[in-house]
């Protein structure tokens, strides 16, 4: 009989821990809505690019792998050559392969 008490009260304490680490800030799980309120801009940014009209800091916000310096070559060469036709357009600019393309396909537009 003891140890049956001594076992439910050892699951009891474990559970009431379990539910207090869990509702307790410091997890900051994804439903924190602490997490929530402070990313909600960053979350919801543009998920897209229109290439012939982005600044070069629009251009590197969006695209993966295409920092500030690249972006700038964007927009220099855009400049220089005009508007791209194709998103293989990009293909012309130093700096950015095949490979970068092909990750930032869907984020483009014209």
């Amino acid at each position: 009989m003891l140890h049956s008490i001594v076992k439910l009260t050892a699951a009891l304490l474990l559970s009431s821990l379990l539910s207090s680490f869990l509702m307790s800030p410091l997890y900051a799980g994804p439903f924190y809505a602490g997490d929530i309120s402070k990313g909600s801009q960053q979350t919801f940014k543009s998920l897209t690019v229109n290439i012939n009209t982005a600044s070069a800091e629009e251009i590197a916000d969006v695209l993966s792998g295409v920092g500030i310096s690249k972006a700038k070559t964007i927009v220099a060469y855009r400049k220089r050559i005009g508007d791209f036709k194709t998103l293989d357009g990009l293909l012309g600019v130093k700096g950015i392969g095949a490979v970068t393309l092909e990750k930032n396909r869907h984020k483009l537009k014209l």
